[in-house]
């Protein structure tokens, strides 16, 4: 494997720990049963999953936080 297309794909995505993360997470996916987005090179499905994130064609989402109601988890005792 090319180590200037994975510091390629790290610089883009912020940090080798962000890229093996989205490999990892694409890996699974194509586990499960999802459909490779690009043509698998071969058997090997890390290729296929570091080509689509080289086409963009896969990213990481931040998660978006959630407000929480302010009486959420408090405790209301009526006499």
């Amino acid at each position: 494997m090319d180590e200037s297309r994975i510091d390629r794909l790290a610089r883009k995505l912020g940090g080798r720990f962000k890229l093996t993360s989205l490999v990892m997470k694409r890996l699974v996916d194509i586990n499960r049963g999802s459909q490779p987005l690009v043509e698998a090179e071969g058997n090997n499905m890390l290729y296929s999953a570091l080509h689509e994130i080289e086409l963009n064609l896969v990213r990481i989402v931040p998660q978006l936080e959630t407000e929480e109601p302010e009486d959420q988890g408090a405790i209301i005792q009526e006499d």
